[in-house]
């Protein structure tokens, strides 16, 4: 197979075999039903300690067959014999596999073309058969990679179709056909069946025979939020109905389903330039948001708190949130704010591009030297008593400084990405940052090519990037996701609309993030801060 490197320690074995008993079955994948492959499947003997693996086919078919008699005459090697069908390309991974004949120290080594070396591995293993997964890490083209086990070292070369993120994958023993003698008449096994980006599952039996498992997605088990979407604005005044699948902007009821969104945030944003009653035209929005809950409320559900999140999520439907983007709306008048609060509104961004007479936008060339005006004071007191959260996207430097003196809540910015690696005024630095964090508040990280990358094409890779900087910067309990869909006219590719967010989190947990961080920035550094705030 062009994606198997093979690196063989090749052996001999007879075996006297008068009956095996069967363990076998099919894993799928429980939310779509569809068989799910190269699934691990590992039986523990409970008696013994000793286990075994196999995968599954593309069928989702497993089997594992243990004797029940001794195994003899062992011949074993005394050299290594490598088989390679080079150039082997590979996109997005590949399998190295390889056959100890004795226990020992394995190194596992890979190397760009320039010799640079860019991940490693190294494992104390028993004899026996094993694989370890590749994911595409470092530029397209070859690398080498070398096996090195007591006194002998093997160097070859593959060819990488496509660069990434990844590198040296799980390690599992592994074989084709597994076989050992069963020593106790009443043997307890635990067969446990686990794939990258699903939750393990497992049993004890003291039987062979058929099981069957279904397997969920980490995904769609853990609390997804996105804290920022414009499908209002292209709701508003068309014929677009949230409950239909549709093939054009980012946004739908289906579409969200296939993402395994739990709640979205909704946004009210209206455009400064437009002529007319900015607050007016909000409340038409409010309006629009209504009737496609209400029209669609089967599978969606307005959610004013995390109370009403949990019992819409227990309910199997979607929780939207309302939201407003751009202080401009209220006209400067507080009765307008608590007015757009009594309709559900949850969070207000204070400044959109525009700047108020009371704060200033990141945009404008006073951001670092004027911020909130004493009525500017006075909407963020307001919206502390309110229980309304204080979103700082779009926001200027001096005003967030002041926010942060004022107010005695966590805030958050939605949607943004870090200024350190793209230059851009929306994006925040490291200490805004920091601040943001002190205060107990959650940043969502955009999806928006413009501020990920400041050439090339962003990729989902790109997003990876951002989240990883800012963890690694004020920690995993600060980092949420506000993709902007529909408020961007581009996209990050392998990210093109909110169905793909599943993609995201597999490409975190290739990135070596756990299952708990995982679940933190998909939704519940969020809800931790919505529960703070907003209950």
């Amino acid at each position: 197979m062009k994606n198997i490197l093979l690196i063989l320690f090749i052996f001999f074995q007879s075996f006297t075999i008068s009956q095996t008993n069967n363990f076998f079955g099919y894993v799928k994948d429980k939310i779509n039903n569809s068989p799910i492959s190269s699934a691990l499947v590992e039986i523990i003997d409970q008696n013994t300690g000793r286990r075994e693996i196999t995968s599954t086919t593309s069928s989702g078919y497993w089997e594992i067959k243990y004797d029940l008699t001794d195994v003899k005459n062992i011949t074993l090697p005394d050299k290594i014999i490598v088989e390679q069908n080079y150039p082997n390309p590979f996109n997005p991974s590949t399998k190295i596999r390889f056959s100890l004949n004795e226990d020992g120290l394995v190194r596992l080594k890979m190397y760009d073309i320039l010799g640079k070396l860019i991940d490693s591995k190294e494992y104390n293993l028993s004899s026996g058969s094993y694989s370890i997964d590749w994911f595409s890490k470092g530029s397209t083209g070859v690398l080498f990679y070398t096996f090195e086990f007591k006194d002998q070292k093997i160097i070859k070369k593959m060819l990488q179709l496509e660069g990434g993120n990844g590198g040296f994958g799980a390690l599992y023993k592994v074989s084709t056909h597994i076989s050992y003698k069963i020593n106790h008449a009443n043997t307890y096994y635990k067969i446990i069946v686990s794939k990258l980006g699903y939750i393990t599952d497992s049993l004890t039996t003291t039987n062979s025979g058929k099981y069957d498992f279904e397997l969920v997605t980490l995904h769609h088990d853990a609390f997804v939020i996105d804290l920022h979407n414009d499908l209002l604005e292209n709701t508003e005044g068309l014929n677009y109905d949230w409950g239909e699948r549709h093939t054009i902007k980012h946004t739908d009821i289906p579409r969200l389903i296939d993402g395994g969104v739990d709640a979205q945030m909704f946004v009210v944003w209206i455009n400064p330039d437009k002529s007319g009653s900015y607050y007016n035209f909000a409340k038409q929005f409010v309006s629009t948001f209504k009737e496609q809950i209400n029209k669609n409320n089967g599978k969606i559900a307005q959610a004013r708190n995390s109370n009403d999140i949990e019992k819409i999520n227990k309910d199997g439907k979607i929780a939207g949130i309302l939201c407003v983007e751009g202080g401009h709306v209220i006209e400067n008048n507080i009765d307008k704010l608590i007015d757009l609060y009594n309709d559900g509104a949850r969070y207000m961004t204070i400044t959109w591009n525009n700047s108020l007479d009371w704060a200033i936008s990141a945009a404008d060339s006073r951001s670092k030297t004027q911020g909130l005006s004493d009525f500017g004071k006075q909407v963020i007191k307001t919206m502390d008593s309110l229980g309304m959260l204080i979103d700082v996207a779009h926001t200027g430097i001096k005003t967030i400084e002041d926010i942060i003196e004022v107010t005695k809540n966590p805030i958050i910015d939605t949607h943004t990405g870090a200024y350190t690696l793209r230059q851009h005024t929306r994006n925040l630095t490291d200490e805004q940052l920091k601040a943001i964090a002190k205060t107990g508040g959650v940043i969502g990280v955009v999806f928006y090519p413009s501020f990920l990358v400041s050439k090339g094409k962003a990729t989902i890779d790109s997003v990876v990037k951002h989240i990883d900087y800012i963890k690694n910067l004020i920690g995993i309990d600060y980092v949420s996701l506000g993709s902007d869909f529909d408020g961007i006219e581009s996209t990050p590719i392998g990210l093109e609309d909110v169905s793909k967010f599943p993609d995201l989190t597999i490409a975190l947990l290739k990135k070596g993030y756990s299952e708990v961080e995982v679940r933190k920035i998909l939704g519940l550094n969020f809800l931790r801060v919505f529960k703070k705030v907003c209950n």
